[in-house]
């Protein structure tokens, strides 16, 4: 159940001709796609493709029967909820399954999982080796979580889509690589450094952050930027632009008749919903309310 190419183009229909219940194609996500599906009992061609396909079982029945050709050796699986496998790129794969269940797939290009090598001691030793299905609670964890973010917000938070994906990346690296890499020790961030990422969120909240701007104002990859920046302030840089983007939509509510929906854009949300949700969830109220009471 892993192996869809980036797009849905014709080359897809053999594999699995239905349509995705969701799909992350078309909002702007660099590196890596997300598809969800809920899918009859079906057997794919074999097949391989230039990028890392996971598949994250989120619903099967308990006795779901699979046999499956991997890298050219044939095996006979119960596969359960909560298993992913990753078939990493170029590698064969054919599989068949009995029954209707339900998967995500991600497709993550090998540059992305490359870049996050970057600061290593053997930075082109990445290549990843297939595995038979297996339970990984970490890509159990951000595949619903990029998942969470396509449904709720559409997928527009493309900073925090970045983090997950250079989390990915990272966890790959350390329980899939057949040589792992080791990366030197890393203390936080110069606060020379940290002060001008600072600046820059601030001087930009109304526009579409991204992990990898963020990272080139520091000179380093996004994975080892975002790892050092966590050390510095505690918290990961999408937690922090979140942070801003609160506290700048606090003053407005205060000082501006504005409405609601103009401060969420001014303030790089989304939607007025996206701000409300965040509001609420950070805050413990809305920003209708918060105006009232502090007004």
């Amino acid at each position: 159940m892993a192996g869809l190419p980036t797009t849905r183009t014709a080359t897809l229909a053999p594999i699995l001709p239905g349509i995705p219940l969701l799909s992350s194609a078309g909002v702007g996500w660099q590196g890596i796609t997300l598809e969800q599906f809920s899918y009859p009992a079906h057997e794919t061609p074999e097949y391989s493709y230039p990028d890392h396909k996971i598949a994250i079982h989120t619903s099967v029945p308990h006795n779901l029967q699979v046999k499956r050709r991997l890298n050219g050796k044939v095996h006979h699986e119960r596969v359960s909820t909560e298993q992913v496998i990753v078939v990493p790129a170029w590698v064969t794969h054919q599989v068949q399954w009995d029954q209707q269940s339900e998967f995500l797939i991600l497709t993550l290009r090998p540059d992305v999982v490359r870049q996050a090598a970057h600061e290593a001691i053997a930075p082109d030793r990445v290549d990843l080796v297939p595995r038979r299905p297996r339970v990984d609670p970490v890509i159990q964890h951000l595949g619903l979580a990029l998942r969470a973010e396509l449904d709720m917000n559409g997928g527009h938070d493309l900073l925090y889509v970045e983090s997950l994906m250079s989390c990915l990346a990272l966890h790959l690296l350390t329980a899939y690589a057949a040589a792992p890499p080791r990366f030197p020790r890393s203390g936080p961030l110069p606060k020379s450094t940290l002060e001008l990422v600072r600046t820059y969120i601030l001087d930009n909240l109304d526009q579409s952050l991204q992990l990898a701007e963020l990272a080139a104002l520091a000179g380093m990859s996004t994975c080892y930027f975002a790892s050092l920046f966590k050390q510095s302030t505690g918290i990961a840089p999408h937690q922090f632009v979140i942070q801003c983007r609160l506290q700048r939509s606090q003053q407005l509510l205060r000082r501006t008749d504005a409405p609601i929906a103009d401060i969420a854009i001014q303030c790089g949300f989304s939607s007025q919903s996206h701000l409300t949700r965040l509001f609420r969830r950070h805050l413990g109220t809305t920003p209708r309310t918060y105006r009232l009471i502090t007004k």
